[in-house]
């Protein structure tokens, strides 16, 4: 009873051992197949005596097919060839803008148009003037009032200040008009005279002055103007790349830069005509001066 219990108890006790390794042994077995490295097959020898059985010839990979270069010059062409259109244009600017777009920029053609005509017209203007003036040493150089009349020409303008002077002193005055003196007359009509000169040489210098100061702040309603549009698109789509943001801004400032160029121009005309007209009415005022000395005290034509 004792041995076999015994027995029976050891082999109760034994077969979940063997049950354990034989699980382990199943599981490290392929591990241990997968680590070694497989050998190298024998090489096979082909008897070649043998009719209808040839060494195989080596296979030869073929070698990766290449793009062709027509087809990638096609390409670079088309991407060359390709003409980008540059927003940065006042051509551009002018199709993309709005009406106050359009009508600010029609505004500052306008002004720099007039520029132009002011200070060709005011500059030949000028230089009629200053021809006259050199001849004003004639005058005073001749004989006779007639004759010193005849070398300062038929249009110069300071003929009429001479000739007003003249007037004066030959004219007599009856009623209210005799208790004017004769100087006081004369003095009245050389500086009638020299306001027109006057008038004439400021003649135009109102516009420069005007667009060189106004241009730029035209301009910048401009640039304003574009900037809000920008930034209203921008808000409305709620795109913010740079695509959208450079684009409309650089053609707002495009009418900042348009603004200063009309205004600098005007700016630098008035200053150079200006210095101009004054060294022509100085002259003017210099002569009527003496022109009216001279008549007082001749008293004669």
């Amino acid at each position: 009873m004792n041995t076999a219990y015994l027995g029976n108890g050891l082999k109760r006790h034994l077969s979940p051992m063997k049950i354990l390794i034989a699980a382990l042994a199943m599981i490290f077995m392929p591990m241990t197949a997968m680590a070694q490295e497989p050998d190298a097959l024998p090489d096979v020898e082909v008897d070649t005596s043998i009719p209808g059985l040839e060494e195989p010839a080596p296979t030869e990979m073929a070698p990766p097919a290449e793009p062709e270069p027509a087809m990638e010059a096609e390409g670079e062409e088309a991407i060359e060839g390709e003409e980008v259109e540059n927003p940065f244009t006042v051509q551009h600017m002018w199709e993309q803008g709005d009406i106050v777009a359009r009508g600010t920029l029609i505004i500052m053609i306008i002004m720099f148009a007039g520029t132009v005509y002011v200070g060709a017209t005011k500059f030949v203007d000028q230089t009629v003037l200053s021809n006259q003036m050199k001849k004003l040493n004639s005058f005073w150089e001749a004989g006779s009032l007639d004759e010193a009349l005849d070398q300062l020409g038929q249009k110069s303008a300071f003929r009429n200040i001479a000739e007003g002077a003249i007037a004066q002193a030959n004219s007599s005055q009856g009623g209210l008009g005799a208790r004017i003196s004769r100087s006081d007359r004369m003095s009245h009509q050389v500086g009638i005279e020299l306001e027109r000169i006057n008038v004439r040489l400021q003649g135009g210098m109102a516009w420069l002055a005007t667009v060189g100061s106004i241009a730029p702040f035209v301009g910048l309603f401009g640039t304003v103007w574009g900037i809000v549009g920008a930034l209203t698109t921008i808000g409305m789509t709620g795109d913010a790349s740079i695509e959208r943001v450079a684009g409309p801004v650089g053609e707002a400032l495009i009418m900042t830069a348009i603004g200063l160029a009309v205004a600098v121009p005007a700016v630098i005309l008035y200053n150079l005509l200006g210095r101009r007209n004054k060294i022509i009415y100085d002259e003017a005022r210099h002569f009527a001066y003496d022109v009216e000395k001279l008549m007082a005290t001749s008293g004669q034509s």
